[in-house]
């Protein structure tokens, strides 16, 4: 399916590859957090495991191809020097495509050998951490679920990259799909566009007809689309995360269901408007609450959670309405407000001066709305006569 129309994605910075001096210091600065770690923990080194940390670590490598827990790279880090370590299937391209002039050094394993072994002779006779259990190794603790929510400026210039590659994707899906599609043949699109700008499709969910209302959380289906449709996807580029969804509709609007969009709309204004730094992130979610409490849809809150944070991973954590965690600056949100059949839902940085939309709506219908002294934009619906 050709699009009809040439709308492109355009960034500050190249979308394809970052300056690499910019990421070389983004890479040295969470070293100088590592060597903190290392004289905090009285650990001479730190083995790095788990798939985010390691994209954390790298500011953005990704491994590639087949790969299954006991071949996938890693990373050693002591106070002043880091480490790739790698299959050597992988090692060449890491390197090539991923850590060149990045101050990473390579210990290798042949395939044909143990990682586990190579991992447990690194380990043996030293005082080392990691962040999963492993052999003798020192836990880490909170420290990785607290630092790696926190965008550095070079994370957050990459993420609204991806903001944007993320909403054009569902924008432009939704202008050119054929009444009549399956679910199935609009994911499809959805990720093809992603795949286009470099991204990878982490998660589409396409909710024809008012079908989203039984299920929150789905996936795409055979079904067709005949009236409407939200179409929400996850995409990650230079692993980092963010989703946005749109809703798209066929002649005039289902009074069914637009009611509940509008609901939804003041909702993420309600939302926006209420926190700042340093607030308990409890009050945000109570005050959506109190939105829905006089309506037919009180008890909608319950059926998935309105707030999450992301960044190397498509959810770093959800929020409980009792969470005692605080608003804090430079966190990465997905907001998903979900009444009903609908759903609103886009990242967002919390910035200095206030909220910064990550999937900003281009080409596409924009509701203004003002709360509190504060100016939202926020996609409205697409009414398509066709």
């Amino acid at each position: 399916m050709a699009d009809r129309d040439s709308t492109s994605v355009t960034t500050a910075l190249p979308v394809d590859v970052a300056p690499a001096d910019m990421r070389r210091r983004d890479i040295d600065a969470k070293q100088n957090l590592i060597a903190q770690l290392l004289h905090d923990s009285q650990c001479e080194g730190l083995l790095v495991l788990h798939p985010a940390n390691f994209r954390w670590l790298s500011s953005g490598a990704n491994p590639v191809g087949l790969c299954g827990r006991d071949e996938a790279p890693a990373l050693y880090f002591n106070p002043s020097q880091r480490w790739l370590l790698a299959s050597s299937v992988d090692s060449q391209r890491l390197f090539a495509e991923e850590l060149d002039g990045l101050g990473f050094q390579l210990k290798e394993w042949h395939w044909t050998a143990s990682r586990e072994q190579m991992l447990g002779d690194l380990v043996f006779g030293r005082k080392v951490a990691c962040d999963q259990p492993f052999r003798e190794c020192k836990s880490t603790g909170m420290f990785f679920a607290v630092e790696r929510r926190k965008m550095s400026p070079y994370e957050a210039d990459r993420l609204a990259d991806l903001g944007q590659i993320v909403a054009h994707a569902i924008e432009a899906t939704a202008r050119n799909l054929e009444w009549g599609d399956t679910e199935e043949e609009i994911a499809g699109h959805v990720a093809h566009r992603l795949m286009r700008h470099g991204a990878d499709a982490v998660a589409v969910q396409v909710s024809g007809d008012g079908r989203g209302r039984a299920f929150r959380r789905r996936g795409y289906r055979p079904e067709r689309v005949e009236k409407w449709c939200v179409i929400q996807a996850t995409g990650r580029k230079t692993g980092l995360h963010a989703t946005a969804a749109r809703t798209v509709y066929h002649g005039p609007p289902d009074e069914s269901w637009r009611p509940e969009f509008e609901l939804a709309l003041r909702q993420r204004v309600i939302h926006l408007a209420a926190p700042k730094p340093g607030d308990r992130v409890a009050t945000t979610i109570e005050a959506g609450k109190t939105l829905l409490r006089p309506t037919a849809y009180e008890h909608d809150w319950r059926a998935a959670p309105p707030i999450s944070l992301t960044g190397r991973e498509p959810s770093e954590g959800m929020f409980l309405p009792a969470a005692q965690d605080r608003w804090t600056l430079n966190w990465a949100v997905v907001f998903q407000e979900r009444v009903g059949a609908v759903a609103v839902v886009d990242s967002y940085l919390m910035a200095e001066s206030g909220w910064r939309l990550l999937t900003p709506p281009t080409d596409w219908p924009i509701r203004r709305a003002v709360s509190l002294g504060h100016v939202f934009e926020l996609p409205d619906v697409l009414a398509r006569s066709k």
